[in-house]
């Protein structure tokens, strides 16, 4: 099989599971998002540290899924999350007590690939589990606002593409990815609100929702999105450089890992939950 079939059929078998998974809600949703964060920081403990070391990865793992499935139990009720709000940063202190008592990390590296993992992956994917929730959302839909955030996410990632490849000439960012270009950049941004507008107007609001979003207020969403999208983008590009590997690991054949899927949505999603919070 080619490279781009491959790219194309295992794109599109991902692409089936992510968008089956958020449909169906529920249990199935978090245990979705359970494997990537078990996978996700797997794959950022191996770019932080010396993959043979075990334990550091094991740590950074336990708790990532401890604060995923803190913020997807609270989730469910705006009584419980605030209580979540007071509660979750101790998460982030147990990996500074392991350090203080372990003679065998260093304190940097299991520090850092711990709460990089948090940060990056876990928090992420909690918040995802919060878009079931009408009380932050403002209705019973969020697992479609999500799933069309998603693709929207996806559609500035083929568009950027396929315009760099075309018209690419100014680089976006040399230092950390060599290939993202200005133009690139652009295209993805003009393909993302134009694609944003026309299913929103023409789909969401005539068969789902009765105008949740304006015209202005989806745009500025796409928009939104590219810009964290290409954030996460260059974040994850960034952890890669450091550890000198092309992918961050190879899950997807033709993709590379969990990471260079996600790491875009990883970024964008803290936003999009926001910006759909505040407007509604």
């Amino acid at each position: 099989m080619g490279e781009f079939w491959k790219r194309t059929v295992f794109g599109f078998l991902f692409a089936i599971v992510v968008i089956g998974g958020i449909f169906l809600g529920g249990m199935y949703t978090a245990i979705m998002l359970a494997a990537v964060v078990m996978l996700g920081s797997s794959e950022i403990a191996n770019l932080c540290i010396n993959q043979n070391d075990t334990a550091i990865k094991n740590i950074a793992q336990s708790m990532s899924i401890f604060l995923f499935v803190f913020l997807a139990t609270f989730a469910e009720s705006p009584d419980t999350i605030e209580a979540a709000i007071f509660i979750a940063p101790i998460f982030f202190n147990i990996p500074l007590l392991i350090a203080l008592f372990s003679k065998k990390h260093d304190y940097i590296k299991l520090v850092g690939a711990t709460w990089l993992s948090m940060i990056f992956v876990a928090f992420p994917c909690g918040i995802m589990m919060m878009f079931y929730n009408e009380y932050f959302i403002g209705t019973d839909k969020g697992w479609l606002l999500l799933i069309f955030s998603i693709i929207l996410i996806w559609v500035n990632d083929i568009f950027a593409y396929l315009t760099g490849v075309s018209i690419g000439r100014h680089k976006l960012f040399e230092r950390i990815s060599p290939k993202k270009t200005i133009e690139g950049s652009i295209g993805g941004a003009v393909f993302t609100m134009l694609f944003a507008y026309l299913l929103n107007r023409f789909v969401l609001n005539v068969y789902f929702f009765d105008n949740y979003l304006s015209d202005m207020q989806v745009i500025f969403l796409a928009l939104g999105i590219v810009v964290f999208g290409t954030l996460g983008d260059l974040t994850e590009s960034m952890m890669k450089r450091h550890a000198g590997v092309k992918d961050s690991g190879n899950l997807i054949p033709g993709h590379g890992g969990i990471l260079d899927r996600f790491d875009a949505t990883f970024m964008a999603i803290p936003f999009i939950f926001i910006y759909l919070t505040l407007i509604n």
